[in-house]
């Protein structure tokens, strides 16, 4: 892609085989693309569970279908797409969550503290996977959450993307609140510096980081 530059590391920490989730934080639609073009480096490959409106939204929703992601209907209380991930992991694939469930809307996508959804921590609980965090920044840049696409013609000053993957997390698996609070904080520990700063968001900014209208 030459509309974007990488700076990944950790991959050594991507186990080379066998079942795995891999968790990260949520900036943009870029993000599984990203996630998904990173962890190809390591010879593997991710498939994402999401939700309803990402794969029926244009562009977005045929990447999606055809990294194999595994579509959650939010609020039916279905434990379906935990048991097709689970199958998945036992059958030695990587399954990557985004525990936040969305991208945070204006002000809150700059809130230095992330809150997250319990997936993860029971999908861990149940399969007995590790589960590796990524800490993702500058993917708002390729495709800001006002834009309907992503901008593709930025090849003479590209942003940058960085990725970052870290050590699994060492989850307790008696109580999926506290384990995701523990996932929560390592992703956070990936995230730059900057990340972790309260700081009084420009009207710009909270615009750039809301819906299209």
């Amino acid at each position: 892609l030459p509309w974007v530059r990488w700076d990944i590391a950790g991959l050594e920490h991507l186990p080379r085989e066998g079942g795995a989730i891999l968790a990260s934080n949520h900036r943009s639609y870029f993000d599984p693309l990203a996630i998904g073009i990173a962890a190809g480096r390591a010879g593997r490959t991710v498939r994402f569970l999401g939700k309803r409106e990402v794969f029926d939204a244009p562009v977005v929703g045929a990447v999606a279908t055809a990294m194999g992601g595994i579509r959650v209907d939010r609020g039916t209380g279905s434990d379906v797409p935990l048991d097709i991930a689970a199958d998945a992991l036992a059958g030695g694939q990587v399954v990557g969550i985004l525990p936040q469930g969305t991208i945070p809307r204006g002000e809150a996508f700059y809130n230095p503290v992330l809150d997250g959804r319990w997936g993860a921590a029971r999908l861990a609980a149940r399969t007995g996977a590790p589960v590796i965090p990524c800490g993702l920044w500058g993917t708002e840049e390729v495709w800001p959450r006002s834009a309907r696409l992503p901008n593709v013609l930025n090849l003479t000053n590209p942003p940058v993307v960085r990725i970052r993957f870290g050590p699994p997390v060492a989850l307790k698996g008696r109580s999926p609140k506290a384990d995701t609070a523990r996932l929560m904080e390592a992703i956070v520990d990936l995230l730059p510096d900057e990340a972790r700063e309260t700081r009084t968001v420009s009207d710009h900014e909270a615009r750039r980081a809301s819906p299209p209208r």
